[in-house]
């Protein structure tokens, strides 16, 4: 049963981002809605909550000149088979540079994750401990601070943290641009 889960939220994973890299570079048009997503977006965190995350992103110049970018990814992670936690977000990056997308920018996150746990872990006693899986929705609502080092052809490097209301308090990214 367990395998089994793992295998499908691994296929959905897989799904999605395959969703969400075919968009890239392909406009969308509603009445009031206008996509187009430019580049993709990967990003890991090796540090207090190990995960990957990945995703498309927009980038735009403000009428100050200078750049802001939306991504919309996916993240999962599986730390030692304890916690497994799969979701959905949306990142904003408002650089603080003119005219370049490179130094530092703020950021803003907000998504929901799904955390699936052993019960059995953190039963402390022998008697009466049920090892089963449940799972919870939490929502993902940071703040942060990054930044961004340019590589060529608009590709970048970059190192962020953030901080807020989410499955782990903080953490710290390497992301990748191209």
């Amino acid at each position: 049963m367990r395998k089994n889960t793992k295998i499908l939220l691994i296929l959905s994973f897989l799904l999605v981002w395959n969703f969400l890299s075919a968009q890239t570079n392909t406009p969308v048009s509603n009445d009031s809605i206008k996509f187009k997503f430019d580049q993709q977006f990967i990003s890991i965190s090796p540090l207090y909550s190990p995960r990957i995350c990945l995703g498309i992103l927009k980038s735009k110049k403000m009428s100050d000149d200078r750049f802001f970018e939306s991504i919309l990814y996916i993240h999962a992670f599986d730390t030692f088979s304890i916690f497994r936690v799969y979701g959905v977000a949306y990142r904003g990056n408002a650089f603080i540079s003119e005219n370049r997308r490179s130094g530092f920018y703020f950021l803003v996150n907000g998504g929901v994750d799904y955390i699936q746990y052993d019960t059995g872990y953190f039963c402390f006693s022998s008697e009466n401990c049920d090892s089963e899986i449940r799972g919870i929705g939490f929502i993902n609502a940071a703040v942060g601070i990054g930044y961004s080092f340019k590589l060529k052809n608009e590709s970048y490097i970059r190192l962020e943290s953030d901080i807020g209301i989410k499955w782990f308090v903080s953490n710290i990214y390497i992301s990748y641009v191209w």
